[in-house]
This record gives C-alpha cells, structure tokens and sequence, in this order.
C-alpha cells in the first residue's frame, strides 16, 4: 500500500498513471514521463519494483529483449469486465490517496456516485439503442432506475459529466446535493455531503490527489459487474479501513461472524429481519443473501436503527449498491427510542459494555415495558448493556434472536446475572457459541454467539446447546495479528447447533437444571472443554529406545573404568 511508503513514490506513481494510464511500457518510457514533469531520479527501476510490490504493478520479459521487461499498471482496464484481484487492487489505489487524513467515508461516496451513474448510462444505452433519442433515454433512465438527469435544468448530474474537467470537479458536491433532492431514496447524500465536509474537501489545494482518485475509479465500469460485487467493493473498503478506524471506537463485524450468525437463524424466505445496531447494515444484507442462496428470489423485509446518522446513510447506500430495494432504516438510540416494528428475526452485534444513562430507560412507560417484560427488574448496571440489548431484541423478535456479545456477559455477577437468570428460567437461551480468540479488529477478547427462541421445538425445551468453538480458525490472510472463521469452521459449528447432540470436546446439550446448579453462569468452558489430543506412544519402539540408551550408558561406563583403571596402573 502506498500509505506505508514515502510520499516521493507516491507523487512520481500518480504522475505515472496519469500519462502512462492502460498501456504497457518500458523503463525508458517511465524515466522520460518523469523527466518531463521535473521529478526524474537517480533508480527508475527501484521505484517500479516498490510499486510492483504494492501490487499496483505487473510486469513481464519483453519479447523483443529478453533481457528487459514489460510494465502496465493493474487496475487501468475499461474495455473488459474486471476481475476480482484488478477491483480490489483499483480499490487498494484509490485508498492509498483517501488515507492522508481524510475521512475513509469519502471513498465509499466516491464509489457509490460511480456505480450508481455507470447504471444509470448503461440503462441510457439500453432505450438508445432501442431507437429512443438521448434525451428520452435519459427520461426513461430517470423512471427506470434514479434521477441523474435534472429535467428543469436539462443538465446531467452524473459522474462523467461531472469529472471530466477541473472546471467540472469542483462542482462534484453541488451535484451530490441536487441528485439528494431529486431521489427520495437518496435524500441522504445531501446529510453526507455536509458532514463529511466535502465541499471543503474538494478545492484547488486538494484538487490534484482527488483527479487521481477519480483516475482510479474511472478504471472501472460499474455496469458491467453483478450488483453482488459492487456491494461487495464497497464492504471490501469498510473491511480495508476496519483496523484503522477500531482504534478510533468504530466497530466493524468480520463478515465471516455475520455469515455465521445469519446461517444459525436459519433466516426463512417472506419473513422480516431486524438489526437495531445497525452499523453499516451488514447483518441484513447476509440474511438477504442467504435468503437468495438458499430460495433463489428474496422476499424479505429489513428493517433497521442506528445511532450515528452518517453510518445509517452509509448503510443505506450499502444496501442500494446490493440492489436491495425492500428497507426501512431509523436513526436513533434503539435502547432508548426504538422507532421500528416486532420482526420475526432479530440479528446484532451491538457495542459491547456499554456505559449508559440507565435511569433514562426508566421514564417512558413504553420503554420501561421492554426491561420489565422478561424479569421484574430487567434494568442492567449501567457499566454495561449487554443484557439490555438481549431484552431489547427479545421484545421484537417473534422467532429467533442471534447476538454476538463479550464472554463476560456470561459469568459477570451482580444485576447482570440476575437478568441472565430471568432470560434462563423462561427457557429462552437456545445455544451459546464461543468463538476463538482475535477475530475482531478492537478485542483481541473472545466473543459468543447467543442463540435466543421464542418457540423453541418440543426435543429443545428446558436444554441448551454449548458450543467451544474457540479452535476453530485460520490465521486472517491480511491482518497478521488476526484469526478468521473458515468455511468449514462454519459448518461444522452450524451443524452442531442444528443437530443439537453432544459431540465431544465440541459441544454438549445442558440441562436448565444444571445451570442451575451452576448459579445460572453461561461460560462455555463449564460445560464443554476442547479436546486435548493425547500423544500416541509405540510400547515396543520405547523400549527399543531405552535399551539403546542402556547400553550407551553401559558402554560409557565400561570406558570410563578402563581410563580409570588405566591411570592406576601409570601411578
């Protein structure tokens, strides 16, 4: 990445791209552009061999010499679909400029204005081609798909227009405005515009890093990838910033995790799922996937609440590049002011320990309903939510509820447990999951998955299923201080909790009497311990062993005596 590089190859590699762009060239050819632009060095090829290893570079044996090579950039290729590696290495580029101080949020717009306008043209060629004329096709663009072509002003609105000139660039905010207002669905961008600051952002002094974004972006054509791999891009780059933004209190769920989650619930087609933690809406587009996966033809609704508003846009967005049409997303404080309706799943991954004004939750009667329902006095100490947000998903959920929590909300005492204690009794904790350690960006701290049920089947009353899942991983390909679930860790955890038996070392259905027994503490240890693989040992080749090393022992005695004995004779 070109981040963790000094900013003289990154200046001479924007240079490069600009006048270089999709054409295979020679060292020659390099050292002549930055020449021109007064930024020649001593090693042209050093700085090639950095940006080959930043995989911004490919290069082969010159056919005509084979003792030189062949360069072209990866990710400068229009004219074909691209591939997986050349959109994650175009995505790569363009966050080695975002990351200079500027808000990672940029890039997501960035990215969906340019998708969303490759759509809109590729709906624009379809009716021209039909005989429509341009600005009939752009009518029906608008009617068909989103408003990118404002009718008053007969003016496009769309990425192209807007970038393909200096002139035009510093215009990219206005243009993000007027489409807010135009599109209901889109009313948003305006918000984001504003928040993110960038107007102020796009000026003559920053001018020069955003063309060469836009150099990056303009690489790809939108239209020619599958809505999934769009939506994809743009979860790729909320994974790419994910560790940088932990430190900063940004919480990101592993999308393997939410895989996990949505695959226990077992998500069924015509039903409505609801994360009242939104984030950046990833627990609902994979209970929208799995859905598709497994029905061919989602019919769901989602529904969702979240706190910060520009990650409640970001979400939306998310959803609209996944093509997903059916949403409703709330902004506000879901413990405090839940604004959604029951669903029949409830999925989150809400911020563990929370510190919160519980006293706040006691005042409005509607609210104060959701922490008394399950347990008398279901308010939770207000070092942490844990168990707030348990009941808070319990009351809207008709079916099941996954959560993903810190271990400690398990065992920890106090006001917790007694909560804990009420939700057990009522016979409504169906599995626990612990997971492995280091899978998330901000804990290296093991999470559990609770598996909640409302209508749980005849065989599973009055039991639960623990799962120790904590060996089952893979160290995480990019991040070195990270483990990741694998498929097949997946599985494997998936067909336990559906089969709901004991396997050793693995998992063990429970009794409510037991944990009973055990003052109603969850830890997964306390009921399933992972099996420690006993060494193997060949009886016969021990003792092969210990008579070979008796006998050098008697050998090593024997010449000891003769040296000895060999010195008494001397004296």
């Amino acid at each position: 990445m070109l981040s963790d590089v000094e900013n003289w190859i990154k200046e001479r590699y924007i240079v490069l791209v600009k006048e270089l762009g999709s054409k295979p060239f020679r060292l020659e050819d390099a050292e002549k552009v930055l020449n021109e632009h007064n930024l020649g060095i001593e090693n042209t090829k050093e700085l090639l061999a950095e940006l080959r290893k930043k995989g911004l570079l490919e290069v082969e044996k010159d056919p005509q010499d084979f003792r030189k090579s062949i360069y072209r950039f990866l990710f400068v290729d229009t004219k074909t679909k691209p591939t997986q590696d050349k959109l994650i290495s175009t995505l790569k580029a363009a966050a080695d400029y975002i990351r200079g101080g500027v808000d990672y949020k940029v890039m997501l717009v960035f990215l969906f204005y340019k998708a969303l306008s490759d759509k809109w043209l590729a709906e624009v060629d379809k009716y021209m081609k039909d005989g429509f004329t341009r600005t009939q096709a752009y009518l029906l663009a608008n009617a068909e798909y989103y408003t990118l072509y404002d009718e008053n002003e007969q003016k496009l609105l769309t990425w192209h227009e807007v970038t393909k000139s200096r002139e035009t660039i510093i215009e990219l905010a206005n243009a993000l405005t007027r489409i807010s207002r135009l599109n209901e669905k889109l009313s948003d961008l305006q918000k984001v515009v504003d928040v993110l600051g960038l107007r102020g952002f796009i000026n003559e002094d920053n001018l020069h890093t955003i063309e060469s974004i836009i150099d990056v972006f303009n690489s790809l054509d939108f239209s020619k990838l599958p809505y999934d791999v769009i939506g994809d891009a743009y979860m790729w780059i909320l994974n790419y910033f994910a560790p940088q933004k932990a430190k900063e209190g940004e919480n990101y769920t592993p999308q393997e995790i939410v895989k996990l989650v949505v695959s226990l619930l077992d998500v069924e087609n015509g039903s409505t799922v609801l994360d009242p933690a939104l984030g950046s809406g990833s627990m609902l587009i994979e209970s929208w996937r799995y859905v598709r996966d497994n029905n061919g033809n989602p019919e769901l609704m989602l529904y969702g609440q979240e706190r910060n508003e520009i990650m409640g846009i970001i979400a939306k967005m998310n959803l609209i590049l996944h093509d997903i049409k059916n949403y409703e997303i709330y902004i506000g404080d879901s413990l405090a002011n839940p604004r959604f309706p029951v669903c029949d799943y409830v999925v989150a991954n809400p911020p563990w320990n929370q510190d919160y004004n519980v006293n706040g939750l006691k005042e409005d009667p509607k609210v104060k309903k959701i922490y008394t329902t399950f347990v008398g006095d279901g308010f939770p100490p207000k070092t942490s939510m844990d168990w707030a947000w348990i009941q808070l998903m319990l009351y809207f959920a008709n079916r099941k509820v996954g959560i993903i929590l810190d271990n400690g909300a398990l065992f920890r005492g106090g006001r917790e447990k007694k909560i804990r204690e009420g939700i057990v009794r009522k016979d409504l904790v169906e599995a626990v999951v612990l997971l492995p350690e280091k899978l998330f960006y901000n804990t290296g701290a093991p999470g559990v998955v609770i598996v909640l049920n409302k209508n749980k089947p005849e065989e599973r009353r009055g039991k639960i299923l623990f799962i120790n899942a904590s060996n089952e991983y893979e160290k995480h390909p990019d991040v070195r201080r990270l483990n990741r679930l694998g498929d097949e860790h997946i599985k494997k955890i998936v067909e336990a909790y559906r089969e709901f038996k004991d396997v050793e070392g693995f998992a063990r259905v429970v009794s409510i009497e037991e944990v009973k027994e055990r003052d109603y503490n969850l830890n997964v240890t306390l009921y399933v311990f992972p099996k420690v693989e006993e060494e193997q040992i060949d009886l016969n080749e021990e003792i092969q062993k210990f008579r070979e090393i008796e006998s050098k022992e008697k050998q090593a005695v024997s010449e000891a005596v003769g040296y000895v004995e060999g010195i008494a004779k001397l004296s």
